[in-house]
Parts: C-alpha cells; sequence; structure tokens
C-alpha cells in the first residue's frame, strides 16, 4: 500500500499512537495520525495548533518538548515527514535563542548541529561535553562525507580538493571514532574509515608511479576493490 514510503508512514502510525497517549503532545500524535491517513489540511491545522501551544508553555517546558521531538527525529530518520516545517522553525528559533543563553551547555549545541546539520555546532557540543555520542558520530560522517566528495572522481583518475586535507580529515574521524562508545555505530563507522584510507593509500601509490592506466583498472589489477562512482557528463 505505501510502496518505497512504508517506513514512513507506519512509522507516522506507530509514534502517532504512542504520542497521543502523552499528557502535552496530544495534538503530536494527532498531527502523526492524520499525516499517515493522508489528511494534509488536517495535519497541517493540528500541527500549526501544537506549535502554538508550545509555544505557551514555560521556557524550561519548551527545552523540554524540543529536546523530546528533536530525539525522535535523530534516531528516526526514516519517518522523514515525522517533523514539519512549522516545528522545525519553531525548534531552530528556540535553539538559537538557548545557545545564546546558555553558551556553556552542550545540549542545545547538538540538536542545532542536528536540526541544522551544521558541523560547527557539533564541534562546539564535543567541547563542551567530549562524551557526547550524538556529536561524535555525528562529526565523523561529516569528515567521511567530506572525503568522500574529495574522491569521488577517482572513477577519473581526478583527486578533488588536498591529499593532506583528506589525510587530516580521516585522521580527525579515526581520533573521534576511537571515542565512541556504541559498539554497532563505532564498528560501522571503522568500516567506512578503513575503505577511504585503503583508497587514499592507493591513490598516493598510484599518483607516485606517474602510470597512465586509469586508477579504478590500476586498482583492480592490484586486486583492490573500492565502488567507484559512475561520472556522466551530458552535452547540450
Amino acid at each position: 500500500m505505501y510502496y518505497w514510503n512504508r517506513d514512513n508512514f507506519e512509522g507516522l502510525k506507530a509514534v502517532g499512537d504512542k504520542y497521543s497517549a502523552l499528557e502535552g503532545y496530544e495534538l503530536f500524535g494527532k498531527y502523526c495520525l492524520q499525516k499517515e491517513q493522508g489528511l494534509k489540511k488536517q495535519a497541517n491545522a493540528t500541527v500549526n495548533e501544537f506549535v502554538t501551544r508550545c509555544k505557551n508553555q514555560p521556557l524550561a517546558e519548551q527545552r523540554m518538548i524540543a529536546v523530546e521531538l528533536l530525539s525522535l527525529g535523530y534516531w528516526n530518520r526514516e519517518i522523514h515527514q515525522l517533523l514539519a516545517y512549522p516545528v522545525i522553525a519553531f525548534l531552530k528559533e528556540l535553539l538559537a535563542q538557548w545557545v545564546v543563553e546558555e553558551p556553556n551547555n552542550a545540549i542545545p549545541h547538538r540538536w542545532l548541529g542536528y536540526i541544522n546539520e551544521d558541523i560547527t555546532s557539533y564541534e562546539r557540543a564535543l567541547e563542551l561535553d567530549p562524551t557526547d555520542e550524538i556529536s561524535l558520530t555525528q562529526v565523523v560522517i561529516l569528515y567521511l562525507k567530506s572525503v568522500d566528495f574529495q574522491t569521488h572522481h577517482l572513477s577519473e583518475s581526478i583527486l578533488l580538493g588536498d591529499m593532506i586535507r583528506a589525510k587530516n580529515l580521516l585522521s580527525s574521524a579515526q581520533l573521534l571514532n576511537n571515542r565512541v562508545q556504541a559498539g554497532d555505530i563505532k564498528l560501522t563507522l571503522q568500516k567506512s574509515l578503513d575503505y577511504y584510507q585503503g583508497l587514499l593509500n592507493c591513490w598516493e601509490e598510484y599518483s607516485s608511479l606517474g602510470v597512465v592506466e586509469p586508477f579504478p583498472d590500476w586498482c583492480a589489477a592490484k586486486g583492490e576493490q573500492f565502488d567507484f562512482w559512475s561520472v556522466i557528463y551530458y552535452q547540450r
């Protein structure tokens, strides 16, 4: 029934059932259920009413709600319709005010990093709380994404950016991953770190040889296996 969006709709139903019964979150639960049922107009009205009620709560209560919703969104990313735009706008405004009022509190920095996809906020959260697992893992992931971007044209024997920067990012990511406590997450990230380290090592060796053979072919001849991107150019 839900096609490719099944996880999203089933997630909305599960969250809606749970939060409809939680004091203070009844409207949020109702929004999730309406969204799951495809009642767009009613869902929009409900989520706007929920945000209005949140804004009328004492500041401490608003912050508790924010942490609850952000944590819910972080751990349930497959439910991509979970946090509607009015909720996101409310959360961003609240967090921006929170970091100003409590600049040495890691919590608002962490969640601002999440909602804005901002590595600077995550890094600030780690300065304040070096054990923050979410910030640790997200900074590692963002460092890996940067390395991935720099290497995604190696299929054409081209390294974007700078080799030293790429290696430094991997080194920093490794040091952070060493501090991650969650075993399954740590292992997954380590596999990615090992992959990109192997890729950079091969590129470094290849570059020093001055060969004309395409880098992917050279790697294959050595028995190295990497997932090279396919690059397609269009001409008008």
